[in-house]
């Protein structure tokens, strides 16, 4: 059996010095009246955007069974639950994910994955906006878009969009040793939509010994 079409993207720098940074694998996909964003890099977490009932960011079941669990046991494997945003003139922003400038490294990522282009700069977040559309509202045409459009059994088509954000300008930053996932929730955090924030993460420096 055929999988269901899927969205793919990376956040990658093209240009300039520091061109082939990138960060993040992300999957979007759907299946009945659900849609799931992932990123095939960190395996054990997943967030499921269930009909209009059940929107979560979770560690998936294999990882929480495995030896390897995230969270202990007894523990709601959904630390993170949202409150799906009502639909505006037929769209919704339902998830954003934010990369930071300071996140991207030199990680590979498959030719399959399109491109969400970064600048190279310190005073902008790049974005990937998830919406949905209803029947009968027009989903925008390439560029504003990455990957295939699609579709829940209820006629409500899913989509990304590229977008940024300007930020107040910060020191330029070496390039990370790793990247986290950060949780964004309405009414805990200063978001409109749920989503996840990527920041880059860095080693400090080890004291000489006097």
């Amino acid at each position: 059996m055929a999988k269901s079409p899927r969205i793919r993207f990376a956040f990658r720098i093209t240009s300039g010095p520091h061109t082939g940074l990138t960060v993040g694998q992300f999957v979007v996909w759907c299946h009945g009246e659900d849609t799931y964003i992932a990123d095939a890099g960190v395996t054990s977490w997943k967030t499921s955007l269930h009909g209009e009932v059940a929107w979560r960011t979770a560690e998936t079941k294999e990882s929480n069974l495995s030896p390897d669990a995230r969270l202990p046991a007894g523990v709601d494997r959904a630390p993170w639950k949202y409150a799906p945003p009502e639909f505006v003139d037929g769209h919704r922003r339902a998830f954003v994910i934010g990369a930071y400038r300071s996140a991207l490294g030199h990680w590979p990522v498959p030719a399959r994955y399109e491109t969400i282009e970064v600048a190279d700069r310190w005073d902008e977040l790049t974005k990937a906006n998830v919406w949905m559309t209803q029947p009968g509202f027009d989903v925008p045409a390439p560029p504003d878009r990455v990957g295939p459009t699609l579709e829940l059994t209820n006629g409500v088509r899913v989509w990304v969009g590229r977008g940024r954000e300007e930020l107040e300008a910060s020191d330029p930053e070496p390039v990370p040793v790793s990247a986290i996932l950060e949780p964004q929730v309405p009414g805990v955090h200063d978001v409109t939509a749920p989503g996840i924030l990527i920041r880059g993460v860095h080693l400090a420096p080890s004291t000489p010994q006097e």
